[in-house]
């Protein structure tokens, strides 16, 4: 949703109306399910997804032609290959896409709304109109589930929730670092990197890191502040780095603390920090080795494996 809210709001800022396009309900084998967004200008797809083919491209012809119209709209996509599916694709089902209106005049405030929670690390909910009407933010509303279309007053919305997702922290730069930044940051998550190395905290092996930061691994505890929402991500360059970073880490309330390495690895690890007054309790926070098993060799392999896995744990969240 960040990178939602920062094109509509570039958009607004260039005075520019937008159509944002919106999976709010689906039936059978679909692309994408409820809560999956994409933003339209008048020169087509702007930024996100409702899943590709020709369902986004169909949305994105029906996208252009609302804004120009500056109307909302909801319209329910056959996905099926009978003869009477609208769209004839292998997938099947049924997508409901609801098309709103972005007034550049009249929406930034809800914008803002959306980005001021970001900021505080609050939860909210959104609450769009399935006919006429504006989009509404608030901190909560009570409904059945995290997602859904509900009644209020006699009007539809959709409703859907967004939390504070925290933040992954990355310790060590290196050729697996260097891998897993640009894939996480396209699955929206929000990387800090960091190592004690300043030849690996250079912006450019990081592409779309959030923060890059050259660091003491023996004074994280001073440089970070680590919330419950937050991952820990340990990929430094050895076993003594790692053991400050899972160190440091265990110390802190961080949802979820991975480390790469061998057995090897690991159990030197394991053992100084059983050594040091750590218990089995404790260590059993630490996901070792990290990533989801997929055979993973190579660092761009292992990079998947682990975006899989924080995919998972962030699934699990909401």
């Amino acid at each position: 949703m960040k990178e939602i809210v920062e094109a509509l709001k570039k958009r607004i800022s260039e005075n520019k109306n937008s159509m944002l396009v919106t999976v709010v309900a689906g039936r059978g084998s679909i692309p994408r399910k409820a809560g999956a967004y994409m933003v339209v200008g008048e020169d087509g797809r702007v930024t996100g997804t409702i899943g590709g083919g020709n369902l986004e491209y169909q949305a994105t012809l029906m996208g252009q032609k609302l804004l120009a119209e500056k109307k909302n709209y909801l319209h329910e996509y056959n996905l099926g290959q009978e003869k009477s599916a609208e769209l004839g694709m292998a997938c099947g089902g049924n997508a409901t896409v609801l098309f709103y209106f972005v007034d550049a005049r009249e929406d930034a405030a809800w914008i803002r709304q959306m980005e001021e929670a970001e900021e505080k690390r609050e939860a909210f909910w959104i609450l769009m109109p399935l006919e006429e009407g504006k989009i509404k933010i608030l901190p909560e509303f009570q409904t059945f589930a995290h997602q859904s279309v509900t009644e209020i007053d006699g009007a539809r919305f959709y409703a859907e929730q967004f939390s504070y997702d925290g933040k992954v922290y990355i310790f060590g730069g290196g050729h697996l670092a260097q891998e897993l930044v640009p894939v996480l940051s396209h699955l929206g998550f929000r990387c800090i990197v960091s190592d004690d190395r300043e030849e690996f905290t250079k912006p450019e092996l990081f592409p779309g890191a959030e923060e890059i930061r050259l660091i003491d691994f023996g004074k994280l505890e001073e440089t970070f502040t680590i919330h419950p929402e937050d991952y820990i991500v340990v990929v430094t360059r050895g076993h003594l780095c790692d053991t400050d970073a899972e160190r440091f880490g265990l110390k802190t309330p961080a949802g979820y603390i991975g480390v790469v390495g061998s057995r090897k690895k690991t159990k030197f690890v394991t053992d100084k920090l059983l050594a040091e007054g750590f218990t089995e309790e404790q260590l059993e926070r630490v996901t070792a080795p990290i990533g989801i098993e997929i055979g993973s060799e190579t660092p761009a392999e292992i990079a998947i494996s682990i975006a899989a896995q924080l995919i998972e744990v962030r699934s699990k969240k909401k």
